[in-house]
């Protein structure tokens, strides 16, 4: 009897120890006892990266302090550590999204798209560059000239002397896009490439006639024309009609009437924009780039403490007018906040 007693007291332990075992710990178990769920997120996080690098622009513009701010929120949130990296720009940053010498990076929405089709001013496509969020800053389109010249619209830049800005910057082809729907030709017109304040010199010196600059508005360039010509400055509009040409041809433009209060010109100035982007790269993995978009967004103020051209920057603006594909981890992050489908 004794020795049943016995039995039955040791049988019950181990009926304790194998409860206490089995005792939830936050994953289930697989049929071979191993653990699997809760496990998941961990090890995935363990597989990011160590070390990734935002693609900017020059110290001197806007994308370079922005990408800093993007770089340390990673760095904050994630533990990654992020470098801001200074680069040719706009246009060159989906080439190094798409080479792997970057993995996100700051552009311009009709210079991604142009990369993802392979259109000038790229020689090859970058298919991989992908959207983390939209609507960063808006890229207005402005032409400025003086009264004194006689030019009262976009038309009559055929056979001017005309600033299109640095070489290489993005609103070269914006130009161009623009000039070619009041039939100007690349040929058609003097193009001379410089900065927008050594533009706004020259036309104030009168050795050019028109000054094109893509900027969020008010645009210091112009405004510092205004400080000295007001009364002779003449910002021209975008034509109804060829405004809606455009609208309907680049799916990455959209229109903007520029209050008169914003430089004093007398009325609305009638345009469009592009806009600034965040992309990466497609072969980020989804549960990485959620945790970017979700740590941008919980942390925008930081981005837009960086720099007035983020100010614009919110989770409802960026999921709006992008001419090309979300990284799947970003819309994961957007479903989650009920800001896309």
């Amino acid at each position: 009897m004794r020795k049943v007693l016995v039995l039955l007291s040791l049988l019950l332990s181990l009926g304790v120890l194998a409860a206490c075992g089995s005792k939830d710990t936050g994953g289930s178990v697989s049929p071979d006892g191993g653990q699997t769920e809760g496990i998941g997120k961990e090890t995935e996080k363990e597989a990011y990266p160590k070390f990734l690098t935002i693609g900017t622009a020059g110290t001197g513009g806007a994308y370079y302090p922005i990408g800093i701010a993007m770089s340390q929120i990673i760095g904050d949130v994630l533990g990654i550590n992020t470098n801001a990296q200074v680069t040719g720009g706009a246009t060159e940053n989906n080439t190094l999204i798409e080479n792997k010498s970057v993995d996100l990076a700051i552009t311009q929405s009709s210079l991604a798209y142009a990369a993802i089709q392979g259109t000038a001013p790229y020689e090859t496509a970058a298919p991989s560059v992908r959207a983390i969020a939209n609507g960063l800053s808006k890229g207005v389109f402005h032409v400025v000239t003086l009264r004194s010249t006689g030019i009262e619209t976009i038309g009559d830049l055929k056979g001017k002397r005309v600033v299109l800005g640095p070489a290489g910057g993005a609103g070269i082809s914006m130009a161009l896009e623009v000039f070619a729907e009041y039939g100007i030709g690349a040929n058609d017109f003097n193009p001379s490439y410089v900065t927008y304040s050594d533009g706004i010199t020259a036309l104030t010196d009168g050795t050019v006639d028109a000054v094109v600059v893509q900027s969020a508005a008010p645009a210091s360039a112009i405004q510092e024309l205004k400080a000295t010509r007001e009364k002779d400055m003449l910002l021209l509009s975008i034509e109804d009609d060829v405004r809606q040409s455009l609208l309907e041809k680049y799916p990455y433009y959209s229109e903007v009437v520029l209050a008169e209060d914003i430089y004093g010109t007398g009325g609305e100035i009638k345009t469009i924009f592009v806009s600034n982007m965040i992309v990466c790269s497609a072969d980020l993995s989804e549960g990485l780039v959620y945790e970017i978009t979700k740590a941008f967004f919980e942390n925008v103020d930081k981005i837009k403490e960086s720099h007035p051209a983020a100010l614009g920057l919110s989770v409802e603006e960026a999921v709006k007018g992008s001419p090309i594909d979300f990284h799947p981890g970003a819309i994961k992050y957007f479903k989650e906040v009920g800001v896309m489908d």
